[in-house]
């Protein structure tokens, strides 16, 4: 059992690895075939997870910082604040980091404020910024980065290489930056996105997954109400708008009738990352089954459940009633595996 909880995870990050690619190419990155998900990326909670996990390949975190450098007018800040504080993601000072390399930008100075959230005192370790997939960290040769040096990182300078598009059009992977590049930064948005895919919804519903503010969509739900194009019934409690049937997708998209699968993305990247937390947490892989078992029997209770439902995902568990040791974590481990071949498009593979 030790070799295989070994094995998942050396696949795990391998499938990690493959679909942050996929989603960063989808949305205009370089180096990477394109994709045809069936659903729109978040680009803050993309972002988040891949300042985690790209750590472990230096090449796409590069490409991401390139990407930034080109759209970085289209990253929604608070919200990027908003998400991190609520889900709690691990990346928190790599993020000031990249935040502070984004400073350069015209629009720099909206991230002025998430650069200064994490700052290193004087005398405090530095650490190397890359990982080998073993976990060892990465040596840097030669000069070092002062930006990221000043949170800590040792790394070699950022020299982007230009290669990035500014995100494509009529793609459903990139609707939300669509959105955001006709209508604006904000709550109105992703409230538009929400109800163009799920045709309806309360204020509730759509502040939960889109990790706006209640009055926000309130107020952005009160303004479009004159427009004539959501309906709502009178009464106020729980109430449901719904968005009119109208060609309003034929604006971004090139098909407007193949089906866009709505995920919430925070809470799924934030289950993942901590399922890798936990895979290297030291003494893992030297305990026994039972303990392996226990352990994630417990964070699945505690922190992932509740994060795979409101993503949407919830159904990919199978019922662990009646698995119990290594029986659970033989069957934990094929629900993850589960996951991450829907993710990549390989949901019937076995």
């Amino acid at each position: 059992m030790k070799i295989l909880l070994q094995e998942f995870k050396n696949n795990y990050l391998d499938l990690l690895l493959q679909f942050l690619w996929r989603q960063w190419s989808a949305l205009g990155v370089a180096g990477y075939a394109e994709s045809e998900d069936p659903w729109v990326i978040d680009p803050e909670a993309l972002l988040l997870f891949s300042a985690t996990i790209a750590r472990y390949d230096q090449r796409l975190f590069d490409e991401v910082l390139d990407w930034l450098d080109k759209n970085e007018r289209f990253l929604n800040v608070q919200r990027l604040r908003k998400i991190q504080k609520k889900e709690g993601f691990n990346s928190a000072e790599v993020l000031s980091a990249i935040a502070a390399a984004m400073m350069k930008n015209k629009s720099g100075i909206k991230w002025k404020g998430l650069a200064g959230d994490v700052k290193i005192r004087e005398g405090e370790k530095k650490y190397n910024l890359f990982y080998l997939k073993s976990g060892a960290h990465l040596p840097t040769v030669g000069e070092e980065d002062p930006i990221f040096m000043g949170y800590g990182f040792i790394r070699n300078p950022v020299k982007n290489r230009g290669m990035s598009q500014v995100f494509p059009v009529k793609q459903k992977t990139s609707l939300l930056l669509q959105l955001r590049s006709f209508i604006g930064l904000s709550s109105r948005s992703e409230t538009l996105l929400f109800l163009l895919i799920n045709e309806k919804g309360t204020i509730q519903e759509i502040a939960d997954q889109t990790y706006y503010a209640w009055r926000s969509i309130q107020d952005v739900l009160y303004e479009m109400g004159h427009s004539g194009i959501l309906s709502f019934p009178a009464a106020k409690k729980g109430r449901v708008y719904y968005i009119k049937n109208g060609p309003w997708l034929n604006l971004f998209l090139k098909n407007k009738d193949e089906k866009i699968q709505w995920i919430c993305w925070p809470p799924l990247f934030r289950a993942l990352e901590m399922i890798w937390m936990k895979l290297n947490e030291p003494g893992l892989m030297e305990s026994s089954p039972l303990e392996q078992a226990a352990e994630f029997r417990e964070l699945m209770n505690i922190d992932l459940s509740p994060r795979f439902s409101k993503a949407g995902l919830g159904a990919f568990f199978e019922d662990p009633s009646g698995y119990w040791g290594e029986e659970y974590l033989d069957l934990w481990l094929g629900n993850i595996m589960r996951i991450l071949k829907k993710l990549l498009g390989t949901a019937n593979e076995r």
